[in-house]
């Protein structure tokens, strides 16, 4: 047998019209107007007199309005990493060993153990970390592996996030010269909007006067109070040597203006892990 449900609007139709004169009136004779879905509160009103005209309005539960500001963020968030995704749908900006890292596949080794705490630590603490870290060491120590692992998480849970691999995105930056199909200035506004970028092996190479430019200090720049992670093999002071000349000795940032930035927005932790790579390696003869 079929049952036909009335719509909201149908069955306030169908009341005497001395109760839906009552229900939409500004002054109804009832104390609360409803019940909290979420904390099952029921909710009142607060009762005003306008120019001899009492009226009453409608009292909004606070875990209502909490759940209003959330869905807000969440859907600003949705607005965010639709953007980047489509700015970055058709670049390959991750390298292939790290499209998969997370927590759980990370080898925790002798040395790496602070890193390691600190980069879940982060994750978990998200909202209430003020500032960003750097990572540094030898190469293949798991830097890269463990600032991967906070991004993808972060981006599961519904964050806008970014990993931009160093050398990739210079390379990006040399084509787009030529190239017009490459929006070098779209990806670079995305790394600066995004909540979290991780920009990973920053330091690898010469950087160029163009790259510094277009990329490096316009990213670094722009990310001020925000949070960032950087992975370097290079230690605090000769990162500020990569940035200050090209491979020319021709000056970049001898003001030392990227290198501020950072250390003013993030926090530097040495892994001191050894290279997973070269342990994993086997000599055959």
């Amino acid at each position: 047998m079929a049952v036909n449900l009335l719509k909201p609007e149908d069955m306030i139709a169908a009341l005497p019209e001395s109760i839906t004169n009552l229900l939409y009136s500004d002054n109804p004779p009832w104390t609360h107007w409803g019940c909290c879905i979420h904390c099952r509160k029921f909710l009142s009103y607060n009762e005003y007199t306008i120019l001899g005209r009492t009226r009453k309005f409608k009292i909004h539960c606070d875990c209502e309005i909490e759940h209003d500001r959330q869905q807000k963020i969440i859907e600003e968030r949705r607005k965010k990493t639709l953007e980047v995704q489509k700015v970055f749908s058709r670049l390959n900006l991750i390298p292939d060993s790290l499209l998969n890292a997370g927590f759980k596949n990370f080898q925790t080794r002798p040395g790496s153990e602070k890193c390691y705490d600190i980069a879940k630590d982060f994750y978990r603490n998200f909202e209430n970390e003020q500032m960003g870290y750097v990572f540094f060491g030898t190469p293949g120590n798991g830097k890269s592996h463990l600032s991967r692992a906070v991004q993808r998480s972060l981006d599961a849970d519904g964050y806008p996030t970014l990993f931009l691999d160093w050398p990739k995105i210079s390379d990006l930056a040399r084509k787009a010269i030529k190239d017009e199909k490459i929006n070098i200035g779209a990806i670079v506004k995305a790394a600066i909007d995004v909540d979290l970028l991780v920009l990973d092996d920053i330091g690898t190479g010469h950087l160029t006067d163009y790259e510094f430019k277009t990329v490096a200090f316009p990213i670094i720049n722009g990310r001020q109070g925000k949070k960032t992670l950087f992975t370097s093999n290079l230690s605090p002071d000769r990162l500020e040597e990569w940035f200050a000349r090209d491979k020319d000795n021709r000056p970049l940032d001898v003001d030392g203006r990227c290198i501020d930035r950072i250390i003013g927005s993030c926090k530097f932790v040495l892994n001191k892990a050894t290279s997973y790579r070269r342990e994993r390696a086997r000599i055959i003869e």
